[in-house]
């Protein structure tokens, strides 16, 4: 989406980078909501004190994210061989001390030089997903940096911090890193540049105290319409926030139908 169209004071289409237009009479926006209030709406259809706010919207997160192909499936320390545990989440954070250690080294230092790693093996429940034999897995690897510091771009330390996320998994399940025979690094930068996750953040904005609750998006705008009718928040940027719950999307379902059935009536 490139534009959201605003006439007489409602949203009732959207343009897209290629010139198509669609027009709909009522709106629900699904991306981030700083990317959406400061890049696809004029800020002349916008109360300048939600413009202020979206301006303000804090983005950031701290994660990584791998996508590989494995020759085979990988075989852990703590527990040798295929099984039932390989079909669930593997989460590498042998204590709490080391997740505190590797949030402050990515502070300082850009990422953690000791990660937190989550595997997920999805081959192991689909076996459509890789040639028999053969299976794929994401890591979601914690923590880095949104911004590097001094300077560096992520671009030029991509394959560096990507070679240290598979060394980490290979500790625990030794051969991991010789089973890989196809990777797909996305930073935070590439996961901003690609799908629009300011930061890298997949929650579309940082879930603190004043971006929760009634907060999110804005004190008066936490009931999933934004202030130009017509257009509505089904995304992670409204409340609840992040993850795989739908209940952002749930909500503002019931709110659009609301709203519709009210309108109908009246007419």
């Amino acid at each position: 989406m490139h534009e959201v169209i605003v006439e007489g004071g409602r949203a009732c289409g959207v343009t897209f980078a290629d010139g198509r237009t669609i027009r709909a009479g009522k709106i629900a926006a699904n991306v981030n909501l700083k990317l959406l209030y400061t890049t696809m709406i004029s800020a002349d259809a916008l109360p300048e004190t939600f413009l202020q706010r979206m301006r303000r919207w804090q983005n950031g997160s701290g994660s990584f994210r791998i996508n590989v192909a494995l020759s085979t499936l990988p075989s852990f320390t703590a527990l040798p061989g295929p099984g039932d545990h390989l079909t669930a989440g593997i989460i590498i954070a042998p204590s709490l001390d080391y997740m505190d250690r590797a949030f402050q080294d990515a502070r300082q230092h850009g990422w953690s030089r000791q990660p937190v790693v989550e595997l997920l093996i999805p081959s192991t429940l689909d076996d459509s997903l890789a040639p028999p034999g053969q299976h794929v897995a994401s890591l979601f690897c914690q923590h880095v940096a949104p911004a590097l510091p001094a300077g560096r771009s992520w671009d030029s330390c991509r394959d560096e911090v990507a070679d240290l996320m598979i060394a980490t998994v290979d500790r625990y399940a030794p051969g991991f890193a010789a089973a890989v025979i196809g990777r797909r690094v996305l930073t935070p930068l590439d996961l901003e540049r690609e799908f629009g996750l300011l930061g890298g953040d997949i929650f579309h904005g940082a879930l603190t105290l004043n971006q929760l609750f009634s907060t999110r998006p804005m004190l008066g705008h936490a009931d999933y319409r934004g202030p130009i009718p017509g257009l509505y928040h089904c995304g992670a940027g409204a409340h609840p926030g992040g993850g795989v719950t739908g209940a952002a999307g749930h909500n503002a379902a019931k709110v659009i139908l609301g709203d519709h059935r009210a309108l109908f009536m009246r007419h």
